[in-house]
């Protein structure tokens, strides 16, 4: 299991997100499940980094990967504001590019192709984990 800490995250998400693809749990995938795993983190490190802490905090975020048998999980926590994505509005994807709501839709391509995934508020902390089932 690999567990990563980064501390500040403002301006880091690229850098958060090429760490979590080089660790041994996620670049030993194939590259179906490592694109996959890179859309739904790359998604959910950019929203914490984003909109997760005030303006002026810089914030941390805890990733923790684990893989085994078929699967591969990856739990993100941070301390910002309380924030449940899977009780966001799902997006009306009948509707045009044009008509469209902003915001949601990277959430929704998350449980879409993701497994599984989980949000809990523990210890004031948010904790999401997305899995993704694996071909060996």
């Amino acid at each position: 299991m690999s567990e990563l800490h980064f501390q500040p995250i403002k301006g880091r998400a690229r850098e958060i997100l090429t760490t979590i693809l080089q660790t041994p749990e996620v670049s030993s995938c194939s590259k179906k499940d490592v694109l996959l795993l890179r859309l739904a983190s790359e998604e959910i490190v950019m929203n914490v980094t984003s909109y997760a802490y005030p303006e002026d905090a810089d914030g941390f975020l805890d990733v923790e990967i684990e893989k085994a048998d078929n699967r591969v999980a990856i739990r993100f926590k941070d301390g910002g504001k309380p924030f449940n994505p899977l009780k966001h509005k799902k997006p009306d994807t009948n509707l045009s590019w044009m008509q469209r709501h902003i915001g949601g839709l990277g959430i929704y391509l998350v449980t879409k192709k993701m497994d599984h995934v989980d949000y809990a508020y523990v210890d004031n902390q948010n904790v999401l984990t997305i899995e993704k089932l694996i071909k060996q």
